[in-house]
């Protein structure tokens, strides 16, 4: 058999990956293509779910090409060489910020009318600063940021929290907003526990067969996360309900 990089566990694991960064591109185009759909019939632009979810979906994609070249072609997921190419890791944490943040914003102003005051923006932009410039020169200094990048990601189940308000508050809108919260706590969840923290204790009880089952079950959390988004984020009226309605 070849391996691509000696191991069977980084192969499988990087064929799961090629997957999860073909779903992004191809649901990125996707709705990239209603965005500019609704452009033309509308004759103007909206800064609106839509286009949010298109940003985040776009910078989960990129974010991913710069994680894979990290984890597989400059470190083989070997903590040891995080510090050496941190800066790629780095770059891909804080382009898939700028997504998050800019979903965050849209939900701030459309939903809460700036009740928020954009404060879960600002703290992430914040903490994603900082991770960038914090200089990694050991291991202990990744699993600081690390440990850090998920402290700061419990933010971001405020916007599956006010979904769920809004399909309780909401009949007409009931489902598609249960959907979207489902499709985002799925993501979360995945995108939390595929990490050291989590795998590297119970793979030095049970083997490289336990990381490469917990990153399938989570690849596919991801994946159904992402069509959920997606399916929820094509449903226009969301907006119009919000543009015209208080919750």
């Amino acid at each position: 058999m070849i391996l691509l990089f000696g191991s069977l566990e980084l192969d499988i694991t990087f064929t799961l990956t090629l997957i999860l960064l073909a779903t992004k591109l191809f649901l990125a185009l996707f709705l990239g293509r209603e965005v500019i759909g609704k452009w033309k019939r509308l004759g103007y632009f909206e800064f609106d779910f839509l286009f949010a979810f298109f940003i985040l979906m776009s910078s989960l994609f990129v974010s991913r090409i710069f994680y894979m070249v990290f984890d597989f072609f400059l470190t083989q997921n070997e903590i040891a060489k995080f510090p050496q190419y941190i800066i790629f890791w780095k770059l891909g944490g804080v382009i898939g910020a700028i997504g998050l943040i800019f979903v965050l914003t849209i939900i701030d102003k459309t939903i809460l009318r700036f009740k928020l005051y954009g404060t879960p923006s600002i703290i992430i932009f914040g903490i994603f600063i900082f991770v960038l410039i914090y200089p990694v020169n050991t291991p202990e200094d990744f699993r600081f940021l690390h440990l850090l990048l998920i402290s700061s990601l419990s933010l971001t189940f405020l916007i599956p929290i006010v979904f769920i308000y809004v399909g309780i508050r909401a009949p007409e809108i009931r489902m598609v907003s249960f959907i979207l919260s489902l499709g985002i706590i799925l993501y979360l969840v995945a995108l939390i526990f595929i990490n050291e923290f989590f795998l590297s204790p119970f793979q030095s009880i049970f083997g490289s067969e336990f990381r490469i089952v917990i990153f399938l079950i989570f690849i596919i959390f991801k994946l159904t996360g992402l069509v959920l988004i997606t399916y929820s984020a094509t449903n226009l009226y969301i907006y119009n309900y919000f543009s015209e309605n208080s919750v």
